[in-house]
């Protein structure tokens, strides 16, 4: 899935012989950018002096090359093809360290570690980060996506290991168009219908994973986090948020849980097994796009249970 870039590097001219540029019929990208502290909590990140937008965001057209760059007030940089979103200087970030280009052969935008030094992580919605080494680049597989940037903390305690990044979010309004000519045929399973229940269950107890934003370290919730948030929230169920969130829990890890809603093999454990032991079930829903952003949205908010997951609107 990782692989190193090749010489033509994207926002190359596809008429030119390039692999990236202009594509046809291919979405554009949406990017803006996040500050991650080192307790993990994320904030947009303020305009520079060449930024434009109140907020450093940018929407960027096939055939058009974003680059994450420094604000060292090279404006003189910045051509018809070459997009930028310029960031503060912070320790341990490269000066371009993220280049993002549409690949017109798959129809992705590849994401690309353009710095020298530090590798980044690269997160699809709702699944884990996966590695990206400088020099190597990613397609962006899913509509949101982020992009891990490491920095120094601005603030160090001593004997403190919290991390800080800058964090790039990307978002593209539809999936790409299947690639032509192809020599295997395409395998595909079917989105699976979600009870109000399990939409309910699955946000209550894996809503740091839906979370947008996406959070550095998240955890399956266990019943008694369940339970304060709902008497914090008023969102208490009858007869009793204990009750609630234990026949919540049942829902999903009973004998018709995850691992039933996903067609997932693993299914040992019976009724009394663990819900952070469903994570291969979670993650697959959201690779068969049964659990998306859009749709936790708008679950979260038709059964009112918002304050279980944090999505920046």
């Amino acid at each position: 899935m990782m692989s190193a870039m090749p010489q033509n590097s994207p926002g190359g001219s596809a008429r030119s012989g390039g692999e990236y540029g202009e594509g046809g019929p291919y979405a554009s990208l949406c990017a803006w950018l996040y500050d991650v502290d080192q307790y993990g909590k994320s904030s947009r990140m303020r305009a520079t002096a060449a930024s434009p937008h109140p907020i450093p965001m940018e929407t960027v057209a096939p055939g058009e090359t974003l680059h994450v760059a420094v604000d060292d007030g090279q404006n003189a940089h910045k051509t018809e093809r070459h997009r930028y979103l310029w960031v503060p200087q912070a320790e341990g970030m490269a000066s371009n360290p993220v280049t993002i280009g549409l690949d017109v052969r798959t129809g992705h935008w590849a994401i690309r570690n353009s710095g020298r030094t530090n590798t980044l992580r690269v997160q699809q919605y709702g699944l884990s980060a996966v590695p990206l080494p400088p020099g190597t680049a990613i397609p962006m597989t899913g509509v949101d996506v982020a992009v891990w940037i490491p920095v120094v903390p601005r603030e160090r305690r001593p004997y403190e290991k919290g991390e800080a990044f800058r964090m790039l979010i990307l978002n593209v309004k539809e999936a790409p168009p299947r690639a032509s000519g192809a020599h295997t045929r395409l395998i595909t399973a079917p989105t699976r219908s979600l009870t109000s229940a399990k939409q309910e269950a699955l946000i209550a107890y894996f809503g740091l994973y839906l979370s947008w934003p996406p959070l550095p370290a998240p955890h399956v919730r266990q019943q008694l986090e369940v339970e304060e948030i709902a008497v914090v929230n008023h969102l208490e169920k009858t007869p009793n948020p204990k009750n609630w969130a234990r026949n919540r829990h049942d829902v999903l890890a009973g004998e018709d849980g995850l691992f039933t809603a996903a067609d997932w093999y693993p299914r040992l454990g019976g009724a009394g097994r663990s819900l952070s032991n469903h994570l291969a079930a979670f993650y697959r829903l959201l690779e068969l796009g049964t659990i998306n952003l859009p749709r936790v949205r708008r679950w979260a908010s038709g059964l009112q249970v918002e304050p279980y997951v944090f999505i920046d609107k």
